[in-house]
């Protein structure tokens, strides 16, 4: 199974220099993705939050809009910019698909989790979603198991970013490696992270937008726009292009 991971694309519904920039780095790497289809042998796309950095249903009209022009399925799944509700009835406008239940292949199961925690940049998962993650992972049949969320789980190294990451990580973490949870990707940090931690690969996925200058307080960033391939197989292999 190979995943394309896309994350923190943070369209604008107005207009301005922000709104182009962001706009034009999500459309060069939509073009990548068509024009390099076949090398990158991608089973489908999960996005993993700050589809909008508004939350106007406008940059939603653009985010699928253009994400139809791929070919590829594809899920989506909030970040902490986006307005949920918006998303949502965007997505169902657009005949678009968030649920990822019936997203499996003999040995893996995808199972995605919300992060978001109302008015707040950083995340929590709720015991209700914890509780939910459990019974997915029970009934995955002794499949393997990744798992895709917004927010990242452990520090990156980059304060700006590192202060608003998932406020409940450890809980989260002891719950996936009980349950034996193999990979678990995010994005939110703007940056490309790897770390294994006992079975499972802990992987944060760079930004479209742009990404933050490794270790800053404060707003500094390095303008290029990145994407992961998650290959799952026996051995979990992550291609990283900047674009």
């Amino acid at each position: 199974m190979r995943i394309i991971q896309l994350s923190d694309i943070h369209l604008f519904s107005d207009e301005g220099e922000l709104t182009t920039i962001h706009f034009n780095n999500f459309n060069r790497v939509v073009d990548f993705i068509i024009d390099n289809k076949h090398a990158l042998n991608a089973d489908f796309i999960i996005v993993t939050g700050d589809i909008s950095h508004d939350g106007g249903l406008p940059s939603y009209d653009v985010f699928f809009n253009l994400m139809a022009k791929i070919g590829l399925p594809f899920y989506y799944l909030p970040g902490n910019h986006d307005n949920s509700i918006n998303l949502c009835s965007s997505g169902v406008k657009h005949g678009a698909v968030s649920d990822t239940s019936l997203v499996y292949d003999e040995d893996w199961v995808v199972i995605t989790i919300d992060s978001i925690f109302e008015n707040e940049d950083f995340g929590f998962i709720s015991n209700n979603s914890l509780r939910d993650l459990e019974h997915a992972a029970n009934s995955a049949g002794g499949k393997n198991i990744a798992l895709f969320m917004h927010h990242h789980l452990i520090p990156v190294g980059t304060p700006i970013v590192d202060d608003c990451m998932l406020r409940n990580a450890s809980d989260v973490l002891e719950l996936c490696l009980r349950l034996n949870i193999k990979f678990i990707g995010s994005g939110h940090a703007h940056t490309l992270f790897q770390r294994k931690i006992e079975s499972a690969l802990v992987s944060v996925c760079p930004a479209i937008c742009s990404q933050w200058l490794n270790g800053t307080k404060e707003v500094n960033v390095v303008k290029n726009s990145g994407f992961n391939i998650v290959s799952l197989d026996d051995n979990i292999h992550i291609e990283t292009w900047l674009i």
